[in-house]
């Protein structure tokens, strides 16, 4: 009986390997997408007879037993992902470590390291979402958007060539980056995890430089994703042998009690 419970642990944490794998793959092209990896462990342990030796001996080394395996967690992998040339000025990049803070239409603060801005109706730079890039940017119309490495956002008149500076754009730094939850549509949410943010001018306190008409690509390596589907599924159908297999061998004690 235990060969089954332990077995049905293994499909159970290879599935949850394929299915984190597949959601990788589907993010494959997501703009500033940070790949998912599992981590897995051994559960308790029985000690089963002695070794040798007579009644009440402690052998060397004592027989154990494990009951399976389970999932212990799902970090997030921050490194930095492939680089794309862009021809919008407001597509920015993020060279480093750090993440822009954006605000949802309710308030809340959130941080993400998608740089694929737009501006609204009124101006505002914001995200596909519609969340405003903070502090909060208004180009004004007919003007030409520039950012430079540390932040500082200028807008020069198409007409009068006339500059204005429109603000800073700051960017969010975390003691445990891979903490931070997942909100779906590319934003994170700081947890207790993650830590406070410590919001700061790109360049300093650790953070990257802000990089303009660029855009940061997904870091998932999809031959590597392919490579551990393969071994994730090989595995599972070993686990469905042993089941199988331990089925078999019940199937025939039942018989020789007939």
């Amino acid at each position: 009986m235990r060969a089954l419970y332990t077995a049905a642990t293994g499909m159970r944490a290879f599935q949850t390997k394929i299915d984190n794998i597949a959601n990788n793959l589907a993010n494959a092209n997501t703009t500033g997408y940070k790949k998912v990896r599992e981590s897995f462990e051994d559960l308790v342990y029985q000690k089963v007879g002695n070794v040798g030796g007579e009644e009440g001996a402690s052998p060397a080394n004592p027989m154990q037993v494990g009951s399976g395996v389970r999932l212990q967690g799902l970090s997030r992998d921050m490194a930095m992902g492939d680089v794309s040339i862009s021809s919008n000025p407001t597509d920015l990049l993020i060279d480093g470590n750090g993440f822009f803070v954006v605000e949802s239409p309710t308030g809340e603060e959130m941080f993400t390291r998608d740089g694929h801005f737009s501006t609204d109706a009124e101006g505002n730079l914001v995200t596909q979402s519609g969340y405003r890039v903070a502090p909060g940017i208004t180009v004004p119309t007919g003007s030409v958007l520039g950012v430079g490495g540390d932040g500082a956002v200028t807008a020069t008149s198409m007409e009068t060539g006339e500059v204005v500076s429109l603000g800073t754009i700051e960017l969010a730094v975390f003691a445990n980056p891979a903490g931070l939850e997942a909100n779906g549509g590319n934003l994170f949410r700081a947890t207790e995890a993650s830590g406070e943010a410590q919001r700061t001018t790109p360049g300093e306190d650790g953070a990257g430089q802000v990089l303009q008409y660029a855009l940061e690509g997904s870091n998932v390596d999809v031959a590597e994703e392919l490579v551990g589907m393969i071994t994730a599924q090989r595995s599972y159908e070993l686990s469905s042998k042993v089941i199988q297999a331990a089925d078999e061998m019940m199937q025939t004690t039942v018989n020789m009690r007939r």
